[in-house]
């Protein structure tokens, strides 16, 4: 973003520190010193006729009011194309100006008859002009040049001059005392003015600055934001709401969504209903959570529109509530740990007791059996708790699944069999950590035996089938039981901490296997077959790393 600065209250570069506006004030003083230059003029033309005014010397007044004439239709020109002129050109100009102004005054105040003529007075707007548009000691300098000009002429040229001239000392002191005080409130003024004029245009810079960093904060927001006025023209529109919203032109909200427009009319003729109103979703767009504000008093400025995807904002609470019920459960896993192991130990010591009967031997069987159940769903929440990173490196997938099979039908004393691999091409490789890749497997196939039925010998494999570019640039991998599968009523919250459809389940293995595959780049995902039950794992684009290829991985007993 760009950002404006302020323009400073004078020249930088100007000795006389001249405001800004110093080639409008140039221009308003050439026109007024036209104006006096063509007054004189025309003064000394009817003073043959007129008893009220005769200059002591009309032709030399005539003369001086020409000269006058001409060089302020210079200065009209030169302050016309001021405004591409340098800073030292303009200060040069206001000062030839003052003298010039000083000069013709004298000299007309000496062909009329001196400062009793009353026409010294014109320079009091000439000298307080130049003080508007100058440093204070230059304002000073021309006051005190103006004076001593007025006070040359009264008083040393004037009475050796050949026609009558009467000198009036006082009436001069007089007049140069004007000048200097007219100078100081001038410039006084002009100062104030300039101050003013600067704090005005930075506060106006501030708030330009203040709107475009408004507007794109606006325009960068994850939430969509519609302004529209009383009539449903839409005043802005950040790209969020257009990513929302119908792929649809318009400049008023019926055209973009009628549904909006119409809830937008009811909540304006009922301002006591809700502002936050839910859309459900539908073939053109996502589910919508909106709120609506009004603009200005009582809205008649119109009303703001916040539009925010609720699948998202369900997605956040969603996993909010994981996050707590994670942390909530790691703590208690922590304190049950101790009181089951000596619960589980006491239990063992009295299993080796010769006077137990039958019955009770059952008991501790149970107790036995429970206790273990309760210590793996504390050992799956501890290690979730954990959090390790992933360690991802480049894994041949057939390679990786041959050692886990063997591992797999060893632990459990199944026939090696059991497990049916076929990676189509056999070098597809995929990018995890080797530790979380054996755990999400034991956990898939561990619950694709119990649920497809495959501890029975009759009973067919579990088929582990993937490869690379069967689904885009990814790999992928099917574990596949022979099982009932599972119906979409059962679906929902498939992978839910503690939501298990099996009798004894913990409902952390799929939960705890999600997780790791999120981890790693990759995603688990349930596909509805016909017959059996299939988890789909998507692995990341092996091109993410360039890391060598594992050859040696570890053993299963390494993912505890």
């Amino acid at each position: 973003m760009r950002w404006r600065t302020p323009a400073a209250a004078t020249t930088a570069d100007s000795p006389l520190n001249t405001p800004v506006d110093t080639p409008h004030s140039l221009w308003l003083i050439s026109l007024y010193r036209l104006f006096v230059a063509a007054f004189l003029l025309w003064l000394g033309t009817i003073a043959p006729g007129d008893p009220g005014f005769v200059p002591a010397s009309t032709a030399g007044f005539l003369f001086v009011a020409a000269g006058y004439l001409v060089f302020a239709m210079v200065l009209a020109v030169l302050a016309r194309e001021s405004r591409q002129a340098p800073a030292a050109l303009l200060d040069y100009q206001i000062i030839g100006g003052a003298l010039g102004d000083i000069l013709a005054i004298s000299l007309i105040l000496l062909t009329a008859g001196g400062v009793e003529t009353g026409l010294g007075l014109l320079l009091i707007p000439a000298v307080a002009a130049t003080a508007a548009m100058t440093s204070g000691r230059i304002s000073l300098f021309v006051a005190a040049l103006a004076t001593l000009m007025l006070l040359t002429t009264e008083l040393v040229i004037g009475p050796k001059l050949a026609y009558a001239f009467t000198p009036a000392p006082t009436q001069t002191g007089l007049l140069g005392a004007t000048l200097f005080a007219a100078v100081i409130v001038a410039w006084r003024l002009a100062r104030r003015a300039g101050i003013s004029e600067e704090q005005l245009a930075r506060q106006e810079e501030d708030l330009a600055n203040l709107a475009e960093l408004n507007a794109q904060i606006i325009a960068r927001m994850g939430a969509g934001v519609i302004a529209v006025d009383r009539n449903g023209r839409i005043r802005s529109i950040n790209e969020a709401a257009r990513r929302l919203l119908p792929p649809r032109a318009g400049r008023t909200l019926q055209e973009l969504s009628p549904r909006l427009a119409e809830a937008l009319r009811g909540w304006q003729r009922e301002p006591r209903l809700p502002s936050s109103v839910q859309f459900p979703g539908d073939a053109e767009q996502t589910e919508l959570a909106v709120r609506l504000a009004p603009l200005g008093f009582a809205g008649e400025q119109g009303t703001l529109l916040i539009l925010e995807d609720a699948t998202e904002i369900k997605r956040k609470v969603h996993a909010s509530k994981l996050q707590s019920l994670g942390r909530l459960t790691a703590s208690i896993a922590h304190e049950i740990r101790n009181p089951l192991g000596a619960i589980s130990h006491s239990a063992q010591l009295l299993a080796e007791s010769p006077q137990l009967t039958p019955g009770d031997q059952r008991l501790l069987e149970i107790i036995q059996n429970q206790s273990a159940r309760v210590d793996q769903v504390i050992r799956n929440v501890l290690s979730l708790s954990r959090g390790r990173p992933a360690e991802r490196s480049r894994l041949v997938l057939l390679e990786r699944l041959e050692r886990f099979a063997d591992e797999f039908c060893t632990a459990l004393q199944m026939r090696r069999d059991a497990l049916h691999i076929r990676v189509t091409p056999p070098d597809s490789e995929v990018l995890f950590d080797p530790l979380q890749l054996n755990q999400v497997l034991w956990n898939l196939c561990n619950n694709a035996r119990v649920h497809g039925g495959h501890d029975h010998p009759a009973q067919g494999p579990i088929v582990l089938r993937g490869g690379a570019g069967q689904i885009g640039r990814a790999t992928i991998l099917d574990v596949i039981d022979a099982g009932p599968g599972i119906s979409p009523e059962q679906q929902e919250g498939l992978f839910e901490p503690f939501h298990s459809n099996a009798p004894g389940g913990t409902g952390l293995g799929l939960y705890i296997s999600r997780l790791l595959c999120e981890n790693n780049g990759a995603a688990l995902e349930y596909v509805q077959q016909p017959q059996g039950g299939c988890f789909r794992i998507l692995f990341a684009p092996v091109d993410e790393v360039s890391s060598p290829v594992e050859q040696a991985p570890p053993g299963l007993g390494d993912s505890k």
